[in-house]
């Protein structure tokens, strides 16, 4: 019973119900005591007009006549109703309901309300218990005149108040049906003033629900008017203004997620107390990481830097961006460059965002271009310097001395020749690592290219006397672009001659490996130390920088060699010992690619 009434409606119910059952009970009353008053009002009418009727019949002769007695009781069976004749001074003369003797024993009347009001020249009327009858009676005494309108007696006419009641019983059971119809009604419009007034009560409870729920596109059918219509379109509204915002919010989210996301820097998110929050896809490649391994642990412990600790710790703490590099040996090898900002969350930092980038390769290339400009600088300033000096010694004089002129003279040419060759071979270079350097593929038939190329260099290996062997198959075939192959065939076969100690012997072959054709020169020169094999192929490179000069080279042709095969997809690589030859080898692609 106690959650029968929790809701708004079964309240409103019962509040309806007993209002109206207040007021028509109380309608109830107040017309069933007026009528009973008014039926009251009637029987005193009545019996009064009797007892008027009867006191002016009455003469004295009547009062002292000894069939009084008779005489009430022929008119109490006529009006139907106690007739009492009562002297003046209280003594009762005769009773309808009692014979003589009985009459005779009755007490006086002298003190009765009614009796005293008749005696007194008015009507009266009394309700009591009667000591005779033993019930209770309405009374109504009337004052009797007799011999110049003195007051000798009251006629006092009475009824049992059950015969009022029984009187008034049609009456009530009416009432009684018309209150029960009334409160039947009642009910029934109890239920439809409440279901009607609680129906969009219902429906925005209904919709709040929804908007609760997160479903903000729904909306109120408005059905109803007055302050309850305004709440709904006051709620109908606001569902839309936020729906609209979460539609704006949801973009804005998707286009940072995809931002996020999509970023090639790397992102990292921390709290202020230096715990990871989230990482982006490129932090995770960058560093090797899984983003559900890393959040929530902290920074120092999943990035073992001391330095990228320091950077957050400074924005943390002065709440502005800083920037720096930091060189990470784990999880793995490198230069990052970092650019930290605070996050503020009410006006408080409260963490920071790390944007981080690989700069690695930007490092290495910086260092390579500076070692590039230095190399270049002095393997120029070698040429130009003698150069100089020749032909300021010509200047001086030795222009007409026809012994040491011509040295001189043969000295420039030779420096300048040389220089022309390193201009060359860089502008080679330049043009194999521009982005427009392409190599024009064609089927090569490796063995009798290789014969061309070496019968194209018979003249400059003769006062060497090398002897260069061509191992390759016949038939052996591979996809590559003739004009380049054949300067990485003249590079390689030119230094196997080159670093030989004495009559060089050379050797080409070749082998077919998956997916690739492998070529190799093999010489038994002066070797290379094993701490120098790394770094052959880099731009002016050389084990033995005197000798190298001394033989004209640029120390460019082997990084021409790598530059070739790597724009052919192959590679290249070095076996040597020192004073035990060389092994130089580079693939290409075979005949038909896969």
């Amino acid at each position: 019973m106690k959650g029968l009434f929790k809701t708004f409606r079964s309240r409103l119910f019962l509040s309806y119900l007993v209002l109206s059952a207040a007021v028509l009970g109380s309608a109830f009353l107040l017309v069933y005591h007026k009528i009973e008053n008014v039926e009251l009002s009637a029987l005193k009418a009545k019996l009064s007009d009797e007892a008027a009727l009867l006191s002016a019949r009455l003469t004295t002769n009547d009062l002292a006549s000894p069939k009084i007695n008779e005489l009430a009781h022929s008119l109490g069976e006529r009006v139907h109703c106690r007739v009492t004749i009562i002297a003046a001074g209280g003594r009762v003369l005769a009773d309808s309901e009692l014979d003589e003797a009985g009459v005779k024993g009755m007490e006086n009347h002298a003190h009765r309300p009614e009796v005293m009001g008749a005696m007194a020249g008015r009507p009266a009327y009394a309700m009591r218990t009667s000591a005779t009858l033993g019930k209770e009676m309405l009374y109504a005494a009337y004052p009797v005149r007799v011999s110049g309108g003195r007051t000798e007696a009251a006629a006092r006419f009475s009824v049992p108040a059950t015969d009022i009641a029984a009187a008034r019983e049609p009456l009530r059971r009416s009432l009684l049906a018309a209150l029960a119809i009334a409160l039947l009604l009642s009910f029934l419009l109890s239920l439809l003033v409440s279901a009607g007034l609680t129906r969009p009560f219902n429906k925005i409870i209904y919709a709040s629900k929804k908007f609760a729920a997160g479903d903000f596109g729904y909306r109120i059918q408005k059905d109803f008017h007055g302050e309850i219509g305004k709440l709904a379109e006051t709620l109908n509204s606001m569902a839309a203004s936020i729906e609209e915002n979460l539609r704006r919010v949801e973009l804005q989210s998707q286009q940072l997620s995809a931002a996020f996301t999509g970023m090639a820097e790397g992102v990292l998110m921390t709290g202020a107390d230096s715990r990871i929050i989230s990482v982006n896809p490129a932090l995770e490649r960058m560093l090797g990481l899984r983003a559900a391994d890393a959040v929530s642990r902290p920074l120092l412990e999943v990035v073992p830097s001391a330095r990228l600790s320091e950077i957050c710790a400074r924005v943390v703490e002065g709440a502005s961006p800083v920037s720096g590099e930091a060189e990470f040996s784990v999880p793995v090898r490198g230069v990052f460059g970092v650019n930290a900002s605070p996050v503020f969350t009410g006006g408080r930092v409260s963490g920071c965002m790390v944007l981080m980038r690989d700069v690695t390769e930007a490092r290495r290339l910086d260092a390579t271009r500076r070692d590039f400009v230095a190399n270049v600088s002095h393997e120029l300033k070698t040429p130009l310097t003698a150069i100089k000096g020749s032909a300021e010694t010509l200047l001086d004089g030795a222009l007409e001395d026809r012994e040491h002129g011509p040295q001189f003279a043969r000295s420039i040419y030779e420096q300048a020749s040389r220089l022309d060759n390193i201009v060359s071979d860089l502008l080679k270079l330049s043009s194999l690592e521009s982005p427009q350097a392409a190599v024009r593929k064609e089927r090569v038939e490796l063995r009798m290219f290789a014969d061309s190329v070496i019968k194209s260099l018979a003249p400059a290996f003769a006062p060497r006397k090398a002897e260069v062997t061509n191992e390759i198959p016949a038939g052996l075939c591979a996809q590559a672009d003739p004009e380049k192959l054949k300067q990485v065939l003249i590079n390689l076969l030119d230094n196997a001659v080159k670093f030989c100690a004495g009559a060089p012997k050379v050797s080409l072959t070749a082998e077919e490996l998956p997916g690739a054709v492998r070529v190799t020169v093999t010489d038994n020169g002066i070797g290379i130390p094993a701490s120098h094999l790394p770094r052959v192929f880099e731009r002016f490179y050389r084990v033995d920088k005197a000798r190298s000069r001394e033989m004209g080279g640029t120390g460019l042709g082997l990084s021409i060699v790598r530059h070739v095969v790597e724009l052919h997809g192959g590679s290249v690589g070095a076996e040597s010992a020192e004073g035990a030859g060389s092994r130089f080898w580079f693939t290409l692609p075979p005949e038909k690619m896969k």
